[in-house]
């Protein structure tokens, strides 16, 4: 019976994983599906992935935010920002998961095939810019934004087929191993900043990043990815889904979503799901300034998370889809690739 629930859970785990959490095409009617229905019907307020690593030399920080799954292709996906949308990077200095600072991205409308933005500190304009271009911070850094190749890699086909059995005849690593994902697009902001204006190398911080209207009411939030869709499924509705996107990092716990992430994980058969838990929840992406590694020390561009995830939540029941990275990542800014 354990075995059983455990499958059912891995299941169920890999479909929202997969389907819900990375914005990906159904197989049929061309539909899109966002992590919640408030920005179901809105592409440029839903977050797709968040990225934190150290630049070349380790003296800088990049951040990356991605939003538009499949711009220009799902149908409530463009390809630029929205003029109405805040978008956050919040960053938290002591521990308490709360904002200590936030840079702000705002846009305007698009004219001429391209958009004005400006970026914000804590309330204090730093730069001007515009998409395609970059734009030099006040205080040290750099910023861009615009349309790339989006960074996500995955097997989806083999995860049908192996996981949720659906009959098509793929399993992981078989000879028709491919990348769902290749030839996609994001809109994705590009931040660089100096680690002294963070607390310095070797600070440790937590990040999440958000989108906001313009009174402030946050429509989508993100850390680490796939905690929301995988862990909040209780409602048809997606309610859950929705309220969990409104409810900040220091309040998650308080609001019930670590009991959630807890549930869930003893059903996959994780080990020590309640410290797992203490660790997902709040949702915020872990990360040591002038630290090169990679996930769990922040997020880099070729970090495999999905192989690290379901090891993980699965306690090595699901290791690994045998796909690499497809994107042709740069070295030196702006790192995404290319737009395809």
């Amino acid at each position: 019976m354990r075995d059983t629930r455990q499958r059912a859970w891995a299941a169920s785990f890999a479909s929202t994983l997969l389907i819900l959490t990375f914005g990906l095409v159904p197989v049929t009617n061309a539909a899109d599906h966002l992590d919640s229905p408030l920005v179901a019907g809105n592409g440029a307020a839903d977050i797709t992935d968040l990225y934190a690593f150290s630049g070349p030399g380790g003296n800088g920080t990049v951040f990356i935010l991605g939003v538009n799954p499949g711009a220009g292709v799902l149908p409530n996906s463009g390809t630029t920002f929205g003029p109405k949308i805040n978008y956050q990077i919040k960053i938290d200095t002591n521990g308490d998961a709360k904002a200590d600072m936030k840079y702000m991205f705002k846009f305007e409308k698009p004219s001429g095939g391209t958009q004005k933005f400006s970026v914000w500190r804590d309330g204090t304009w730093l730069a001007n810019g515009k998409t395609g271009s970059d734009a030099s911070l006040a205080g040290g850094g750099k910023a861009t934004a615009g349309l790339y190749d989006d960074p996500f890699f995955f097997d989806l086909d083999a995860f049908k087929g192996a996981v949720l059995g659906n009959g098509n005849g793929r399993t992981f690593c078989d000879s028709n191993t491919t990348d769902f994902f290749k030839g996609l697009n994001i809109s994705a902001i590009v931040l660089r900043v100096p680690n002294e204006n963070l607390g310095g190398s070797g600070k440790d911080i937590g990040v999440y990043a958000s989108t906001e209207d313009q009174n402030g009411n946050q429509l989508d939030q993100m850390g680490r990815p796939a905690i929301n869709t995988v862990f909040n499924n209780q409602d048809s509705d997606q309610s859950d889904r929705q309220a969990f996107n409104e409810t900040r990092p220091a309040q998650q716990a308080d609001a019930g979503y670590r009991s959630h992430v807890k549930d869930v994980l003893t059903a996959l058969g994780a080990a020590d799901p309640q410290g797992l838990a203490g660790v997902l929840i709040p949702d915020t992406l872990t990360y040591k300034t002038g630290n090169m590694d990679g996930f769990l020390n922040g997020r880099r561009l070729a970090d495999d998370v999905i192989d690290a995830e379901l090891g993980l939540v699965t306690n090595g029941a699901i290791t690994t889809d045998c796909v690499d990275n497809d994107s042709n990542f740069r070295d030196s800014w702006p790192f995404l690739a290319k737009a395809n």
